[in-house]
């Protein structure tokens, strides 16, 4: 009886802590809106490189870098270390993504903010 509630227990908690443990963690866009979340991992789509496991955004770089686990073992041994198997990929993030307060990305990858580019510290700065 003891074990059958054991099992149920666990079952119950692997049910809980799976969906937490099956998302891909977005580092450094805590100033980006939370919708930007989805569109920042659909710029990850390289399957060939194993499955997504972080996404490190560098938003005033208009830049991305996508960590995926290649299949096979979790450590190898390169030059007699032993070091995370992972392959990376850098992407650029999509024209018209926030990158700084006021800011978006163009279409070259660049972050540009046309206030500060017109050079008219007098003017109120326009919506973008």
């Amino acid at each position: 009886m003891r074990a059958t509630r054991l099992i149920m227990a666990m079952f119950v908690l692997c049910a809980i802590c799976k969906p937490i443990v099956a998302g891909v963690a977005i580092k450094g866009a805590g100033n980006l809106a939370p919708n930007c979340d989805h569109k920042i991992r659909e710029l990850c789509k390289n399957t060939t490189l194993g499955p997504l496991q972080e996404v490190t955004v560098q938003p005033r770089n208009c830049r991305a870098i996508c960590t995926h686990r290649p299949p096979g073992p979790d450590t190898v041994v390169v030059n007699g270390m032993s070091i995370w198997n992972r392959k990376y990929e850098e992407v650029t993030l999509p024209q018209g993504m926030p990158c700084a307060f006021g800011a978006k990305c163009d279409n070259n990858g660049k972050c540009i903010c046309r206030f500060c580019n017109e050079g008219n510290a007098n003017k109120k700065p326009a919506s973008t």
